[in-house]
């Protein structure tokens, strides 16, 4: 098997989320591709897919040292970095960089680099697929630069000017990013600058449901024609749950809570067993309601009430929200007691819990399986039996 049938069949495992059987079949060739940098660096993505992070990092370290210019991929720079963070980091990202901007210049000028088209220009050699490839690493490096500012080096005199040029920069090279307007809302937020902050994120928001109705679309469409891209366009819908949850976390910092709840609720549209979009959702809500009972008083912190006096409070609306958050948490106590449950974060699961004991436990009757499910015959016997 040649090394461009290997890297390909490691890459088609990694994207159906695959890593182990992709690191099995690497593995197996590892002594024989020593020598060959592009191996090196899908097997260094394979191992921080696996999380072995050390492990990644020497043999990513290796690769950048046998390509110091980036002339056979730009990945494991950008994956170097990341995983090196800080200063350091930031020079592995910017050679990552430097080769990207000078691919999009060679395009910009009509000078199409044949290897890069076939490899990312889809069959049909497609220099605007190219070019989106070209945008999206740049934009993928640059976000990653900016994640560095904000934190490793975020005391240095120099980081908000850096972020700021950053966010410019990726917005030129692509304005409709809805990554992009959730990164410059996540700058504002840091700067304090809270109403500019907002206008971010709902331009944000907006592009997001765009892009999930775009997909959504076209993943009916391919589905009916039998398309060979309905793959392609799923990965790009799954893709976007993470992107939209940070979005959703940034909504409830900026206090709006309606805005956090609807972004959290659209994951569940994609994955309904994400456990942080139903947790998101119902703090949101939980927030709004300590907010309403508040008032506009300015003696505490509103965030600070705690449930059970929420729970005192005989104002309608309250009610409702409080009802309303203990029914979208026992949709997560139902992740919580499934398989799923092997995909969460424990601390998440613990703070669902606790929320849910507060607000009295789950919503019995939504535990229940629906009648007439003929898996499911019987269940009256099993909680009887359970009492007795």
């Amino acid at each position: 098997m040649s090394t461009t049938e290997i890297i390909s069949q490691a890459r088609a495992l990694l994207e159906t989320s695959q890593p182990d059987q992709a690191l099995e079949l690497l593995t197996k060739h590892l002594n024989s591709h020593v020598d060959s940098t592009q191996f090196l660096s899908v097997y260094g993505e394979t191992l921080l897919e696996t999380n072995q992070l050390e492990q990644a990092y020497q043999v990513l370290s290796k690769a950048c040292e046998m390509d110091p210019e980036a002339n056979e991929g730009v990945e494991k720079f950008l994956y170097l970095g990341q995983i090196i963070g800080g200063a350091d980091g930031l020079n592995y990202v910017n050679i990552a960089l430097n080769k990207l901007s000078a691919y999009l210049e060679d395009l910009n000028n009509g000078n199409v680099d044949q290897g890069l088209l076939t490899m990312y220009g889809g069959s049909g050699n497609d220099v605007s697929k190219l070019r989106h490839w070209i945008i999206e690493k740049l934009n993928s490096g640059i976000f990653g630069e900016i994640e560095v500012w904000m934190t490793d080096l975020c005391m240095e005199p120099e980081a908000e000017s850096k972020c700021e040029e950053l966010i410019q920069h990726s917005l030129k090279l692509d304005d409709a990013n809805p990554e992009a307007y959730s990164l410059l809302a996540s700058i504002r937020i840091s700067q304090q600058r809270n109403p500019d902050a907002v206008v971010a994120l709902e331009k944000s928001w907006e592009l997001f449901q765009a892009k999930k109705t775009k997909l959504e679309q076209a993943a009916n469409d391919a589905a009916e024609a039998n398309d060979n891209n309905a793959f392609e366009i799923g990965m790009e819908y799954v893709e976007l749950i993470q992107p939209l949850l940070t979005l959703s976390r940034f909504a409830t910092e900026l206090e709006l809570y309606d805005r956090a709840a609807v972004i959290a609720s659209s994951v569940q549209d994609i994955n309904d067993s994400i456990l942080d979009s139903y947790y998101i959702e119902a703090l949101a809500g939980l927030f709004k309601a300590k907010q309403l009972l508040f008032n506009g008083s300015e003696e505490e912190d509103y965030r600070d009430i705690d449930i059970n006096t929420l729970k005192q409070s005989d104002n309608p609306e309250i009610t409702a929200i409080l009802n309303e958050a203990k029914s979208t948490l026992t949709q997560g106590y139902k992740i919580i007691n499934s398989d799923a449950v092997e995909d969460c974060d424990l601390g998440l699961v613990e703070q669902v819990n606790e929320l849910l004991k507060e607000l009295g436990g789950p919503v019995m009757s939504e535990l229940m399986p629906r009648r007439g499910d003929d898996e499911e015959e019987g269940w009256e016997d099993e909680i009887q039996s359970d009492e007795e």
